[in-house]
């Protein structure tokens, strides 16, 4: 797919807002309906049909196309917040009995999952040096059922010339 096109016009549908260039941000929270039984409907498809904002809103549907399109996906999922996405990232891949292996101070709400919350489902974690990819392999070598890699609060790369 061109991507040209992905930017400029997929997930756009100019004619249902007046030909803006840009697609409005649809700033509420709930959707109207003519009758009560459209509004029934719309409850046994949820994932499709715009109800409430934080599950499905016109606005993210077009950047989640986007989005997908620009990796080369079927679809993406957008949250709302860097936590979100993590916690449904961890949430959706580990099991009880899993093993996070995790750059030491990693982005805090992600320590907060994985040192106050996934305890809790027998989820531990491990933390190394972020700085050496040798920390990581010893780590995967003892732990090899799930690991991850966060920005390091502490740590920036230097700079190259």
């Amino acid at each position: 797919m061109d991507l040209s096109y992905i930017l400029n016009e997929l997930g756009e549908e100019r004619e249902n807002y007046f030909n803006a260039v840009a697609p409005p941000i649809i700033q509420t929270s709930n959707f109207a309906f003519k009758k009560v039984d459209d509004m029934r409907k719309a409850f046994e498809d949820e994932a499709s049909t715009y109800i409430y904002s934080r599950g499905n809103n016109p606005t993210l549907k077009i950047l989640s196309q986007k989005l997908a399109a620009l990796d080369g996906a079927e679809d993406c999922l957008v949250f709302n917040s860097g936590a979100g996405a993590i916690y449904a990232a961890v949430f959706a891949n580990v099991k009880s009995g899993d093993h996070i292996i995790s750059v030491d101070k990693p982005y805090s709400w992600a320590q907060k999952l994985f040192n106050d919350i996934l305890p809790r489902f027998n989820v531990e974690t491990t933390y190394v040096d972020g700085r050496e990819t040798k920390n990581f392999e010893n780590a995967i070598a003892a732990w090899p059922s799930c690991y991850t890699i966060s920005v390091n609060r502490d740590h920036v790369p230097p700079k190259t010339a």
